[in-house]
């Protein structure tokens, strides 16, 4: 039986590191791939979004504050919509590019947690053999601070290897 391996990346797909992983799966049987691009906002903020604003609320009218609420609700649903397509392109090519090789593709743009994007693969997809995170170099990685890839493991009680992007 061949082999299934769910890909869990986003900014590092099409990277070398991920694809001396896929290339090394490959060799090891693995003919199937899965890849999960978790939704990344393209801008990040420091706190969850809220409604991007503190007013004081004794110098605004409530009208000013309805306006402003709704203005960052159309930003922020811009924001999810870019980072949709930015996610999507980079699916599909990855796809293209593992079924270059031979192998076979297929996956999601999933939501921006990547956590619960995994859990609803896992649930619907699987089951795979082993797991590939890919995730951006430690010092910038918000997965990696977030201990993701040892999170998946706990999830879904199977191989899980990290695979760290290298800066070019």
């Amino acid at each position: 039986m061949a082999g299934r391996c769910l890909i869990i990346a986003n900014q590092t797909l099409g990277g070398e590191a991920l694809d001396e992983a896929v290339r090394d799966c490959t060799r090891r049987g693995v003919d199937e791939f899965y890849v999960v691009v978790p939704m990344t906002p393209v801008r990040h903020e420091t706190s969850t979004w809220t409604g991007g604003f503190t007013l004081d609320a004794g110098g605004a009218s409530p009208e000013r504050i309805r306006q402003a609420v709704a203005e960052d609700k159309r930003r922020y649903a811009a924001e999810l919509d870019q980072a949709r397509d930015r996610a999507q392109r980079r699916l599909d090519l990855m796809v293209e590019k593992i079924q270059a090789t031979g192998g076979r593709a297929y996956g999601e743009v999933g939501v921006d947690d990547p956590l619960d994007a995994t859990s609803a693969v896992l649930e619907r997809e699987g089951p795979f053999e082993e797991i590939i995170v890919s995730t951006l170099p430690a010092g910038i990685s918000r997965w990696v601070k977030w201990d993701l890839a040892n999170r998946v493991a706990r999830l879904a009680d199977i191989p899980v290897v990290t695979v760290e992007a290298v800066e070019e």
